[in-house]
């Protein structure tokens, strides 16, 4: 019966350990997804800002309206590049 109780307790003491194993390995990835994601998130936040804003400006278009700014005018316009190429 002494040998059941120690396996008893090995086998708590090991499922313990592998769970707070996993629960720092889950820290760990949480802590890196705001390094890879975040920047990804931003860039795809501006393309769809860049779509959202050509299809206003499509569907607003008259036939003397001139013609849309491409996605590399318009961000050049947001970071208020205004030099002549």
């Amino acid at each position: 019966m002494h040998l059941t109780r120690l396996k008893h307790r090995f086998f708590t003491l090991l499922s313990t350990l592998l769970f707070i194993g996993c629960l720092h390995s889950a820290a760990r990835v949480e802590g890196n997804l705001k390094v890879t994601l975040q920047p990804a998130l931003s860039a795809l936040s501006r393309d769809m800002r860049d779509i959202r804003d050509a299809l206003t400006r499509y569907a607003g278009e008259d036939e003397e309206s001139p013609t849309p700014l491409t996605r590399g005018e318009t961000r050049a316009a947001e970071r208020g590049d205004t030099e002549d190429k």
